[in-house]
């Protein structure tokens, strides 16, 4: 999910202005699963403007009706990461497996998911994967049934990306073994809108116009205005980047109707640029993020985590840059969020950290102001630190400076001992988050005014 609201905050300290501390936790790391037979991973997590979260991840199993392969199951929070219930069955079609969910939620806390489903309630009988959905009302109430979301149904449709805007329509985009367009190469980007009654807005359509070879990794934000961005991963280029995969976009207004060209975003063009992450702000600035086998900055060791930054009318905004300062090794699949104000934070997952997880891969993170400066430094978000931390998503959690990590944990505080289990940590930006509460002392000044 594409939004969330942190906002940089100042400190008035001995009569001179200066920034916000480096995020600090808030409470403990957490379950998100109740549910803990076989694996539960990819999970994604959007809140709404109260703060309230939603996370959605894959089951290899339910404690509902879906026992063939994997099922969605969700699960809801308040803002201070108390549950609202137990875990939940999205999919109501329960066919073989179930997989790859995203969800975006309004800001009264209505919400959709959507994910990959090997066979379809609808159209889609080709007996390949296809594109699900449902909606949901602020309570957690199924509205309608589940849906399909492609209009083409030849081959593979995978890896869906959802994002909505502030009046509750929503944009789905997904990578599809073909088209109705005009690649028929492998491959491509597709998308749908749907109004806010989750109505579509007219068929599904091709959003990539470079067509050879694969295009994939889709990932789609909004603006504040009801603009969205597409961006993805394409195995060639009309650009610069002709050396394997580079990372694409395109701009589209509130109709649908395109306001840019695609474009290339990734400036170092040497080897592979992999899976995209997007987020935008109130007033239509955004943030690309991806991997990177290589760097402009100081890793040369392994993939390095890498964005740039645009404003709302695509112009590049300072160069691409480096996010991790930690360069030991592969730094991998990355996501990030983007208030209204256009502050942003970027996390991933670190084979090895500068922090206590030394143990395989952990889940790192930073914090940009406004004009794109770092806010502290690189910083360790779980504090289990056994086996592999993987794969995490962010979001918001309230309009105050805080924000919601999750990811898939092989192995648990909690009670999953069973296999992979999904893990949260809530982080404090705002006013006072100096670390006091939590025991923090890196945070705190070395000297008195």
């Amino acid at each position: 999910m594409k939004f969330w609201a942190v906002g940089i905050l100042w400190l008035l300290v001995a009569g001179t202005v200066t920034p916000a501390q480096q995020p600090v936790p808030q409470g403990g790391q957490f379950q998100v699963n109740s549910y803990t037979t076989g694996r539960q991973f990819m999970a994604n997590v959007a809140a709404d403007a109260e703060g309230d979260f939603v996370v959605v991840w894959f089951s290899a199993g339910s404690s509902g009706t879906d026992t063939s392969s994997g099922s969605i199951q969700a699960r809801r929070f308040e803002a201070n990461a108390t549950p609202k219930g137990t875990d939940f069955q999205v999919n109501t079609y329960t066919t073989a497996s179930q997989e790859w969910p995203d969800l975006a939620v309004g800001p009264q806390g209505d919400f959709v998911v959507v994910w990959g489903s090997i066979g379809s309630f609808g159209t889609d009988t080709s007996g390949s994967s296809s594109i699900q959905a449902q909606r949901y009302d602020d309570s957690g109430t199924p509205v309608d049934v589940q849906f399909e979301v492609n209009t083409f149904t030849t081959n593979h449709q995978r890896i869906p990306s959802v994002a909505s805007d502030a009046g509750g329509s929503f944009v789905v985009a997904w990578e599809s073994n073909g088209s109705n367009g005009t690649d028929t190469d492998s491959y491509s980007a597709q998308a749908r809108r749907y109004d806010d009654s989750g109505t579509p807005a007219g068929n599904e359509f091709q959003v990539n116009t470079y067509t050879r070879f694969r295009q994939q990794y889709s990932a789609v934000a909004f603006d504040g205005q009801g603009d969205f961005v597409v961006a993805w991963e394409s195995n060639g280029s009309n650009g610069t980047d002709t050396d394997r995969y580079s990372i694409q976009a395109k701009r589209f207004d509130d109709n649908g109707t395109p306001v840019s060209g695609e474009f290339q975003v990734n400036s170092f063009t040497t080897s592979h640029q992999y899976r995209p992450a997007l987020a935008a702000d109130g007033q239509g600035n955004f943030i690309v993020a991806w991997e990177s086998h290589g760097s402009y900055g100081t890793d040369t060791d392994g993939f390095s985590i890498q964005a740039q930054r645009y404003d709302a009318t695509g112009t590049l905004r300072g160069s691409q840059f480096q996010v991790n300062s930690y360069t030991t090794e592969d730094q991998r699949r990355p996501a990030v969020g983007m208030d209204a104000e256009g502050n942003f934070i970027v996390v991933w997952d670190s084979e090895g950290s500068y922090g206590t997880d030394t143990s395989r891969f952990s889940i790192q993170a930073q914090f940009y102001d406004t004009s794109g400066r770092p806010v502290g430094g690189q910083f360790q978000v779980n504090s289990f630190t056994t086996y592999l931390q993987v794969v995490p998503s962010v979001s918001s959690v309230d309009s105050g400076g805080s924000f919601v990590v999750v990811w898939r944990s092989e192995g648990s505080y909690g009670t999953d001992s069973s296999d992979f289990s999904v893990q949260g940590q809530r982080f404090a930006t705002a006013l006072f988050a100096d670390g006091f509460e939590s025991g923090d002392t890196l945070a705190w000044s070395s000297s008195v005014p």
